[in-house]
């Protein structure tokens, strides 16, 4: 199973899905002598980081897929993603597995991870120019807020706007020594206002519209404290849908109240329990 099935996606994709459309990309990739050796060195070093990376390959490959690419430019994204961290090998132990915030200077060091990953990539004759860039560009943002060097709007590859919702929405589930995942919606929630500033709003709205498409019906909590149901999403604010509590619907756009995250384990509701006609 590929990292718990990304944390709680469990109803976005299922494990033979993973196995069938995204490992064999992942298996060929690693079949090769030097990317091997590159993946290896990695996981010995920060099995966090590894973990991470097959996150962000499957997370990249299926947000891709939503966007309508061909089978090799997923197959090229999906390695990319993979390979997008790689440059971490060459960030000293002590601030990569540093379980406490970063000084200003060590920070500045942990941003080389994208220079160094960069010139490994694009030495390596089985990997494309767009490949390398994702590995040098996923902490760019839109509005040029970014590092390494700031850049914007189209100046930023295709693929490297896709990494870097893949790579920040892996990075908020997960769980490290100094932080707890963040709730699943909320991440939702905030990936999605951030479409306007930092990401490629074309990303973003591909993304959480199909997971949020496959939560209808879905069970979720209230910040009121009820449980309530999603049944609609509004195409204009996909984070705040026409909800259901017991029998009584709720515009979340029109109301104060919100989701706070998806209850697991709750069966969905057939046509009786949302009283439809």
């Amino acid at each position: 199973m590929i990292y718990e099935k990304i944390h709680n996606y469990k109803e976005q994709l299922s494990n033979s899905q993973i196995q069938s459309l995204i490992m064999p990309n992942i298996l060929e990739l690693c079949a090769n002598h030097r990317f091997s050796n590159m993946i290896l060195e990695l996981r010995k070093k920060d099995n966090y980081t590894y973990r991470h990376c097959v996150g962000v390959a499957v997370i990249s490959f299926l947000m891709g897929k939503w966007l309508g690419l061909k089978e090799a430019e997923l197959r090229d994204l999906a390695i990319a993603g993979l390979m997008h961290d790689i440059g971490k090998i060459k960030i000293p132990d002590s601030i990569l597995n540093k379980a406490s915030r970063l000084s200003a200077d060590e920070y500045a060091v942990m941003k080389l991870h994208t220079h160094f990953g960069y010139e490994m990539i694009r030495h390596l004759p089985e990997m494309t120019e767009q490949q390398a860039l994702v590995a040098l560009q996923h902490h760019e943002r839109e509005d040029g807020s970014g590092y390494p060097f700031g850049i914007s709007g189209e100046d930023i590859a295709p693929f490297s706007k896709i990494v870097a919702v893949a790579d920040v929405f892996h990075t908020m589930i997960s769980e490290r020594v100094y932080k707890k995942p963040a709730p699943l919606y909320q991440v939702y929630r905030e990936i999605y206002q951030r479409a306007s500033g930092l990401f490629d709003p074309l990303v973003v709205q591909s993304f959480i519209s199909n997971v949020m498409n496959r939560m209808i019906g879905n069970s979720v909590l209230l910040s009121n404290g009820q449980i309530a149901r999603i049944t609609m999403l509004h195409p204009d604010d996909l984070i705040n849908p026409l909800v259901v509590v017991q029998g009584q619907y709720y515009d979340l756009r029109q109301s104060d109240i919100y989701i706070v995250d998806f209850i697991p384990n709750l069966r969905k509701p057939n046509r009786k329990d949302l009283n439809l006609r």
